[in-house]
């Protein structure tokens, strides 16, 4: 697949850097694949919901039957794990990501020089990166040994438990798992600003030589093995580099991909917010992922990808209403994604279906929030018992949609502040349950 950059993205951006690291594996042997279904109108890219997407790995081996060698996509992606976590989670930042796999065997160091070669055409060179090894004891050794013969000083390798965004079907148990990081000067996520302490890494590309297959809860080895990698634009992208990261000297406010639509959303919400008003920082990033899901002719449903949907939406009415403005300001924000964020990435405008879906949408959750209050407020929810209200509290967000960040707010209102512990573990425990968990003390 060969993908010019969109418009309006300048020189050094992750579109150059992304489509750079994906040329040099052509280079080295991969060949292009095609992207897999929601494309988007000019063929460019490509938009999962999830970057572990089922389809991911069988569509660039031609599942059924693998095709020996590599291959390589450039995709848009839409990670939505963190969407059901508590406390609420922050949105998924949309972006596209380098993937690519190799079918059949192949020496680590010489797949693992391709990789280093690919970063280094990007502007990541190996002296930049860190290597976090997961793997079974019998693996770790060959991927070491690999590792020295390419330069990499042992005290840039570490083990270590698997990272929150690595995919879960990235198993040591299957084959060793290794994790290039380097360190960040901007903004790794968009709700990060300038207090934020969760950047001070990157993970630049996550590896597994996949050696192994688990069948029946067996494992036996694999008759075709793969080696595959999964690379982020933003990872690929470097901020400039201001010096160590302190609570003194913050890290850039925005990144670059969201940074027209951040502004547009503060322009918009100045007049009628003060200064404790929504974070432009998180209705741009859920907005923007909104928008790409709704270009692709997405209604917002009940299940699956329409969920998403639904959810992201429902975010950003829900952050709008928090702060006391009201959740129809939620069109004027997917407007103004629309010309801040869909037209310089070079999508088409949003369809007027896709505007009737929203609308829709947007009514439903006003219908939610005119009865929200007086659910929340009715006997048997607010007890004495913390356990007992976070459990009718959750009951209320999965069944009536209430949003958690209102009913919260409707408790403190009444008097009541709920620890966060009793909620999180009324969402791990069944909800339906006349007791709490085994120890929970109620």
């Amino acid at each position: 697949m060969r993908e010019s950059a969109p418009q309006g993205w300048p020189t050094g951006t992750g579109a150059h850097a992304a489509s750079a690291f994906a040329e040099c594996l052509v280079r080295l042997g991969y060949r292009r694949r095609p992207p897999g279904p929601l494309l988007a109108e000019d063929g460019g890219a490509t938009l999962f919901t999830s970057v572990a997407a089922p389809a991911w790995r069988r569509s660039l081996t031609g599942h059924p039957r693998p095709e020996p060698g590599g291959a390589v996509v450039l995709q848009w992606v839409l990670n939505t794990s963190r969407l059901v976590a508590l406390p609420p989670a922050s949105p998924p930042s949309a972006g596209r990501t380098v993937g690519a796999v190799w079918t059949g065997t192949r020496a680590y160091e010489e797949a693992l020089r391709d990789v280093l070669e690919a970063l280094l055409e990007a502007g990541t060179g190996p002296a930049d990166l860190t290597f976090l090894l997961r793997a079974e004891p019998h693996d770790a050794v060959p991927v070491t040994t690999a590792l020295r013969g390419l330069g990499v000083e042992p005290e840039r390798m570490a083990y270590g438990t698997r990272l929150p965004e690595t995919p879960m079907r990235m198993d040591p148990e299957l084959g060793p798992c290794l994790t290039l990081r380097r360190l960040s000067w901007a903004p790794v996520f968009a709700h990060c600003d300038g207090r934020c302490t969760c950047g001070c890494r990157v993970s630049v590309a996550h590896i597994q030589f996949v050696e192994r297959r688990r069948t029946a809860g067996r494992v036996a080895p694999l008759r075709h093995p793969l080696f595959e990698m999964i690379v982020s634009e933003h990872a690929l992208t470097h901020g400039p580099r201001a010096g160590a990261l302190t609570p003194d000297r913050p890290r850039p406010p925005v990144s670059p991909l969201l940074g027209p639509l951040i502004a547009g959303i503060s322009d918009l919400l100045a007049g009628v917010t003060g200064a404790e008003g929504p974070s432009p920082v998180f209705l741009a990033d859920a907005s923007s992922a909104a928008s790409l899901l709704l270009g692709e002719g997405m209604a917002p449903g009940p299940r699956g990808g329409p969920y998403v949907l639904r959810r992201l939406l429902r975010m950003i009415g829900t952050e709008l209403a928090v702060h006391g403005l009201p959740p129809a300001l939620l069109t004027s924000v997917m407007a103004t994604a629309e010309v801040a964020y869909r037209a310089p990435l070079g999508f088409p405008r949003l369809s007027a279906r896709s505007w009737a879906h929203l609308t829709h949408e947007r009514d439903a959750f006003l219908k939610v929030l005119s009865r929200g209050r007086s659910q929340v407020m009715r006997p048997g929810v607010l007890s004495d018992r913390p356990w007992e209200t976070a459990r009718q509290l959750m009951r209320l967000r999965s069944e009536r949609g209430v949003p958690l960040a209102l009913s919260l707010r409707w408790c403190r209102e009444a008097g009541m502040e709920l620890p966060l512990v009793h909620l999180a573990l009324a969402d791990l425990w069944d909800t339906t349950m006349p007791a709490g968990p085994p120890g929970t003390r109620v």
